[in-house]
């Protein structure tokens, strides 16, 4: 019986000298802070103003429309009038120009009545679809400036929520091993929560990455070095939407960048096609001479008037009618293909934000405090050693679980609005573009979940 005694204090001892061991082996928790500058919270309405400033694909598709633009007055001009010399009645036998008879010409070319309205019609058309494609890719830039800035302010949230769970674990891991000092715990308990407390600091580190990679994303966007530190973005309100589908509907017919340029492309091919019509009709070419100069500046003169007739029209204008026509038949088939996409954006992304949302609140207004309960009770259970390890690890996971959730509908909330404003072209949150934050109404502290 001695010998048996001996021997399970031996084995006791050795237990407990391994966990020594193991613990002395842990590396300490160290909570990762997630590097960003000492400067104030990023504010979206300044960032869009940045980009608008400074990126150079939003630069070059605004030269492009300016180019076009100034192309218009160039379609309303004549031809180039032509200036010549005639010398006639040169004597036989040499190049005695000063025994000619000298002539002065000006040919002046008059294109067919409708030719110059219709290049004018078809610049003004084209400078047209120049604006509406740089408004496109305008909004195409904030908008991934937007994903941009969501995806830092959701790595933020997550980094904070992990931190959360470090300290929670520490708490447990501190109980553990106090009721395993005493005899009333468990060594593999013990072991359990130093693993999930490991866990759990790898995932802030691992998270403080992402961070830093997300950063670059968005200086990339706005024209700053990729590894220049990102302030924390500012809080996001959980907002529903508050217009219709049939109101965004109404709102795209107007003001959307892509209808606007298929109907503006529409026009010009309309355009181009009653001007290739046009180019059937024959071209007037005057000119006028001035002969014998020595007797003063109005002197006999003749007028001479020429048709330019489209004399190859079956090999040459008869197919640019045709293809102008064709290419008017593609347009036409290209905007209604349009509008449908349109129409299927609206309601797919309203419908996502309208989920989005309703799942965000259930998070925060339900399922976040009754899981924030759970883990406050089974903590002070499990200090007393009336609760254990395992429930305590599963009402963490679900209290993580709840606040990821939360985080992730607001961020997919407004990255449907997001997709929205590029459905119909005008923005969805105003207090986005002007810095003015409307809080929803009821408690807006209950957005932003503090730590213990």
């Amino acid at each position: 019986m001695r010998g048996c005694l001996f021997q399970r204090q031996s084995i006791v001892s050795m237990a407990l000298a391994g966990l020594l061991v193991v613990q002395a082996g842990l590396p300490p928790v160290v909570l990762a802070q997630v590097p960003v500058s000492s400067e104030p919270s990023l504010q979206l309405p300044d960032l869009i103003t940045e980009l608008k400033a400074k990126n150079p694909t939003l630069r070059e598709a605004r030269t492009r429309w300016e180019a076009a633009q100034a192309r218009i007055p160039l379609s309303k001009g004549l031809p180039a009038p032509r200036v010549g010399v005639e010398f006639e009645e040169i004597p036989k036998g040499g190049i005695k120009l000063n025994q000619a008879t000298i002539m002065y010409q000006l040919v002046q070319s008059l294109p067919f009545p409708g030719k110059l309205s219709a290049r004018h019609r078809v610049a003004v058309a084209e400078a047209q679809v120049a604006a509406a494609a740089f408004k496109q890719i305008e909004w195409d830039l904030i908008a991934q400036l937007k994903a941009a800035y969501y995806d830092v302010w959701l790595l933020d949230r997550e980094h904070e929520i992990a931190r959360e769970q470090v300290l929670w674990v520490n708490q447990a891991a501190t109980a553990a091993q106090a009721r395993y000092a005493t005899g009333t715990g468990e060594q593999a308990e013990l072991l359990r929560l130093q693993a999930e407390t490991l866990q759990a600091a790898n995932e802030v580190e691992v998270l403080g990455n992402r961070r830093a990679a997300a950063s670059a994303h968005l200086n990339h966007l706005l024209t700053r070095p990729s590894h220049e530190p990102v302030g924390s973005p500012a809080d996001i309100p959980l907002q529903p939407l508050t217009v219709t589908t049939d109101e965004l509907w109404l709102i795209a017919w107007e003001h959307q960048p892509e209808l606007l340029v298929m109907r503006y492309s529409l026009e010009r091919a309309e355009a181009e096609w009653r001007l290739q019509k046009r180019e059937l009709w024959p071209d007037l070419e005057t000119m006028a001479e001035l002969r014998n100069p020595a007797m003063g500046p109005i002197g006999p003169w003749d007028l001479t008037l020429a048709i330019v007739l489209p004399f190859w029209f079956w090999t040459k204008q008869r197919y640019g009618v045709k293809a102008a026509l064709y290419d008017k038949q593609s347009v036409e088939a290209a905007y209604e293909a349009m509008r449908l996409d349109v129409t299927r954006r609206i309601h797919e992304h309203w419908h996502q934000a309208v989920a989005s949302y309703a799942t965000a609140r259930l998070s925060r207004d339900g399922l976040i405090p009754l899981a924030r309960q759970a883990v406050e009770s089974l903590i002070a259970g499990y200090q007393s050693g009336r609760a254990s390890a395992t429930d305590l690890l599963e009402a963490l996971r679900w209290l993580a679980e709840q606040q990821r959730t939360f985080a992730q509908q607001r961020i997919a909330l407004e990255q449907h609005v997001v997709m929205l404003e590029q459905a119909v072209g005008v923005p969805l949150r105003p207090e986005q573009e002007t810095g003015d934050r409307r809080q929803e109404t009821g408690d807006a502290s209950a957005d932003r979940e503090t730590l213990p």
